[in-house]
């Protein structure tokens, strides 16, 4: 995995020089940026699918595709140069397990598209990211969103679904009624 990883911080910094993908901007950037993707596999449980919403330059789907390799990765991303970059990627590091699509989350069909995982970063209000989502989430499905200390301000959690590290909150919490 760590060849991979390693092989997609490279093709990050080339496409990223030119097409402004992502603020991270060097080595040790994108090895944070790489450790805040993967620092949720201490506590989240196994799953089979996940829809990654607002996909980026590709984090965290691309290394949680790396690490859950089993699992299926469907990435939502809208913008095209971000999405040829995680066409690349996905050719260069023979990822089978990812189907990335352009689009937004608003012009998905709720019955093309049903997951175990919705994971989102630093995407939009958390409130309003589970009311757009939640219609494509299994019945016992898990939303996780990488967010920051405003977290609170955005939605009711209770503190068993807010997993805080350094300056990043986790919030990964069971299909259940936010309202």
């Amino acid at each position: 995995m760590r060849a991979k990883l390693d092989l997609f911080t490279h093709l990050l910094l080339e496409w990223g020089s030119v097409h402004n993908l992502s603020g991270a901007k060097n080595h040790q950037d994108i090895e944070h940026n790489i450790q805040d993707s993967l620092q949720v596999l201490d506590f989240i449980a196994p799953f089979k699918s996940c829809l990654d919403i607002g996909s980026g330059a590709g984090f965290p789907a691309i290394p949680l595709s790396l690490a859950c390799s089993n699992a299926r990765f469907i990435l939502l991303e809208p913008n095209a140069k971000k999405v040829a970059f995680l066409h690349h990627v996905k050719l260069a590091l023979n990822l089978n397990n990812l189907e990335i699509q352009r689009m937004r989350i608003e012009h998905v069909s709720p019955q093309s598209v049903l997951v175990d995982l919705i994971t989102s970063r630093a995407l939009m209000n958390a409130q309003n990211l589970i009311a757009l989502s939640a219609p494509f989430l299994r019945e016992q499905g898990h939303f996780l969103f990488y967010k920051g200390s405003h977290l609170r301000t955005e939605i009711a959690c209770a503190d068993h679904e807010c997993h805080v590290y350094g300056k990043r909150v986790y919030f990964y919490s069971q299909r259940r009624d936010f309202a």
